[in-house]
C-alpha cells in the first residue's frame, strides 16, 4: 500500500497514486484549502476548480503549470503563504490527480463525464446551479487561444459562456427554471464535443499523465513548473 505523505517510496506506487480519482474527503480538503486562502479574486470552491481544469485539458494547447496555477489564487501577487511545504505539496498532488481523472474520463469514456456543479437540494426537484463552475471554465479558455474554434463549434461554447460571464447574468435572468435548467443540462455535452474537437487538432500534443514531485527542497525546482527555486515561488 501507498503512503501518501510525506514521501512516496517508488516510480510505480506514484504513478498509481496519481491515477485515482478523488475520494470526497478529498474533495473536502480542496474545498477547505481554497475557502482557507481565499479572496474575492480566487477560486472559493471545488466546483470552480473543476470547470477551470477542464478547460485547461480541453483547449488547442497543452497549459503549462506555472500560467494556470496562478490563475487559481487571482494572480501571483496573492499565492498563499502556505503553512508548510507538506500542506503545498498536498494541494498539489490533490490538483493534479483530478486534472488526471478528468482527460481519463474525457478520453476513455467521455459519456461518463460529469462536470461537479453546485446544486440546492432544498428544494424538489433539486436546483443545479452552474455559474461557478462556468466561470472556472471560461478562466481556462481565457489561458488559450481558442479563436479557431469552427463557427459550428461555437454554439457548444456559447452553451458555457451563457453562465461564465457576468454580461449574461441578464440574459439568464429573463429564464424561466425550466428553461435554466436545460441550459444547464447542456453543458456536460458541450464539454464532450469541445474536448473531441480540440483533441483530433492536436495529436501531437496526447495528454499525459502530469507528474508532482512528491517532496520538494528549498532549493530544488518548483513542482508547479515555473522554473523557480521552490523557496523563490509556491514556498512564499
Amino acid at each position: 500500500m501507498c503512503e501518501f505523505f510525506p514521501s512516496l517510496p517508488n516510480e510505480s506506487c506514484r504513478t498509481e497514486i496519481m491515477n485515482q480519482p478523488l475520494n470526497d474527503q478529498e474533495f473536502e480538503q480542496l474545498d477547505d484549502i481554497l475557502m482557507k486562502y481565499g479572496h474575492d479574486d480566487s477560486m472559493l470552491c471545488v466546483s470552480e476548480l473543476d470547470g477551470f481544469l477542464t478547460a485547461i485539458v480541453s483547449g488547442p494547447d497543452l497549459i503549462q503549470p506555472s500560467l494556470w496555477f496562478p490563475v487559481i489564487w487571482g494572480g501571483e501577487e496573492h499565492s498563499p503563504e502556505w503553512e508548510s511545504e507538506q500542506e503545498f505539496q498536498q494541494f498539489m498532488m490533490l490538483v493534479m490527480r483530478h486534472m488526471n481523472s478528468i482527460v481519463d474520463v474525457l478520453m476513455n469514456a467521455p459519456e461518463h463525464y460529469e462536470a461537479i456543479l453546485m446544486v440546492n437540494t432544498h428544494v424538489e426537484p433539486p436546483v443545479y446551479i452552474a455559474e461557478e463552475w462556468a466561470f472556472g471554465y471560461m478562466k481556462g479558455v481565457d489561458l488559450g487561444d481558442w479563436s479557431k474554434l469552427p463557427a459550428e463549434l461555437e454554439t457548444w461554447l456559447d452553451v458555457i459562456d451563457l453562465h461564465g460571464r457576468e454580461e449574461n447574468f441578464s440574459v439568464l435572468e429573463k429564464l424561466s427554471l425550466e428553461e435554466h435548467q436545460q441550459t444547464v443540462k447542456e453543458i456536460e455535452p458541450a464539454v464532450r464535443e469541445l474536448y473531441a474537437y480540440w483533441l483530433s487538432q492536436r495529436e501531437h500534443l496526447k495528454p499525459l499523465p502530469i507528474k508532482v514531485q512528491s517532496q520538494a527542497g528549498r532549493n530544488d525546482p518548483c513542482p508547479c513548473g515555473s522554473g523557480k527555486k521552490y523557496k523563490k515561488c509556491c514556498l512564499q
